[in-house]
């Protein structure tokens, strides 16, 4: 399965099977660490934002990557890739390819 983050979709509360780890995933990669309140560690690091060398940009996947299968135990990350959406504006959105762990029922 794969999927472009490019940006935020309405949450739908009640959200099951694939829309439903769509929509983790989603919600993981826009978030970033100490913004959710009860749950400071929730999602990632963002101080690689802003940040365009090779290696800062390896280090923001793998952090995402390491959200992703922390926070959504369902699945298995197996890329992250940034896809530009403005190159103008220096904006890009994560293509992240994963899929659903064995025994996962959707």
């Amino acid at each position: 399965m794969e999927m472009l983050v490019v940006d935020a979709a309405p949450i739908v509360i009640g959200a099951t099977g694939m829309e439903s780890l769509l929509q983790n995933i989603r919600i993981i990669i826009q978030t970033t660490m100490y913004s959710v309140p009860l749950d400071r560690g929730f999602a990632h690091v963002g101080d690689a934002l802003d940040s365009p060398s090779p290696h800062m940009t390896a280090l923001l996947v793998s952090k995402l990557i390491d959200a992703i299968e922390l926070k959504e135990p369902r699945v298995t990350v197996e890329s992250i890739t940034l896809e530009p959406v403005d190159s103008l504006q220096g904006r890009f959105a994560p293509r992240v390819v994963f899929h659903p762990k064995e025994g996962v029922a959707l």
